[in-house]
């Protein structure tokens, strides 16, 4: 086995042509990052690492969504210009990284769920999040955006749930923000000639589709999704477009458990061909709330453990055999710095096919898994 660096979080690794990688890479750097924002909650930019472009789930909207939609829209002008301004100094690829410190486990776990109370039920804080000016006026159980050093400044002890009420609001408010900016810019600058071609699905397909990747997860995560959580496919012809093979050309799907935007969620690309590439993905806060994170050099005393993991699970999931060799490595940002991540990037070689699994350290498991000639689909 040989040991390297996965550069800028795998995005060199990913199948996707020069100019989208050097755009993704610039977004990033740049503060815009991707159409879909919930790239921003995975930590060291997970989702992005694995899956390239997501699309943007859909679904009916709940009561509480509305509501929920309405509080971010009815935003007095004052509160606006602030996340606008805070938008405007962002520098950070995650938001882990715009935080004075990581959040604790029970933070994790609570977070979770008042998220779900947030966005399901319309359970809002009862006062904003302060944003300061200046660190002279924060006081150590304070939550608080601070202008000064453009950071959200958590308080010394364990967070009440107000505060991550707050904070929750806080960052509703701010993807708000993000994608008003997001879609100005892309009114603005899109081009015809660059746009993938998207074709809306058939009833008949989307019935297919919604059965198989329910069948898909069930098989991979052992767990289930119903009529509950929102479902959208979207047929993508990535070889209409300059730069992309046909392997690229396949129907895209999410699941979505609600319209929170670190909401569990499964991505799953289903190739139209059965040597095209196949992807399935899991992330959001329930996915990550209990995992810990990890130095590269701390990872390396599990490199073995999940490496037996690996092979078994693709193994009885997809028929493959012993790889001819493994490759894995840590992660680093877009500035090549190393970064702490939950989880590790196998790289699986078969001949000339390369399987990239990413596996969850701290609870053994395999997140996802991306590569060509997986599955049939003839």
């Amino acid at each position: 086995m040989r040991e390297h660096n996965i550069d800028k979080n795998l995005i060199s690794n990913i199948e996707i042509s020069d100019e989208m990688r050097e755009s993704l890479i610039q977004d990033v750097k740049s503060g815009k990052r991707s159409k879909d924002t919930r790239f921003r909650y995975s930590t060291a930019l997970t989702a992005l690492c694995v899956i390239g472009v997501l699309a943007i789930g859909g679904g009916s909207a709940s009561a509480a969504y509305i509501s929920y939609k309405n509080r971010v829209n009815d935003m007095p002008q004052e509160e606006k210009q602030e996340y606008a301004e805070e938008l405007g100094n962002d520098i950070y690829n995650a938001v882990d990284e715009s935080m004075t410190r990581s959040l604790t486990g029970s933070e994790k776990e609570r977070l979770a769920e008042l998220q779900k109370s947030y966005y399901k039920d319309g359970v809002f804080p009862k006062e904003n999040m302060l944003f300061l000016e200046k660190l002279s006026e924060l006081k150590p159980d304070m939550l608080a955006y601070v202008e000064e050093d453009n950071m959200i400044h958590l308080p010394e002890g364990e967070m009440t749930d107000e505060q991550l009420l707050q904070y929750i609001d806080h960052e509703a408010k701010y993807l708000y923000t993000m994608e008003e900016n997001t879609e100005q810019a892309d009114t603005e600058q899109t081009s015809e000639e660059n746009e993938v071609k998207t074709v809306e699905v058939s009833a008949k397909d989307e019935k297919t589709l919604k059965q198989d990747t329910k069948d898909l997860i069930q098989k991979i995560y052992g767990e289930e999704v119903n009529d509950s959580w929102s479902f959208y496919a979207d047929e993508m012809d990535w070889s209409e477009t300059e730069g992309y093979d046909e392997s690229l050309d396949g129907y895209e799907i999410s699941w979505s458990e609600s319209d929170a935007p670190n909401a569990k969620t499964y991505q799953i690309t289903i190739p139209k061909k059965s040597d095209g590439r196949f992807i399935i993905n899991r992330y959001g806060m329930d996915v990550f709330a209990s995992c810990e994170d990890y130095t590269w050099e701390e990872a390396q005393e599990y490199l073995p453990q999940g490496e037996e993991t690996v092979k078994k699970f693709v193994k009885d999931n997809f028929g493959l055999g012993e790889p001819d060799r493994i490759e894995y490595g840590g992660t680093s940002n877009v500035d090549g710095e190393p970064t702490e991540c939950a989880w590790v990037a196998y790289e699986l070689y078969y001949g000339d096919d390369r399987v990239v699994v990413h596996w969850l350290i701290s609870t053994n498991e395999v997140n996802s898994i991306m590569g060509k000639k997986l599955i049939n689909v003839d």
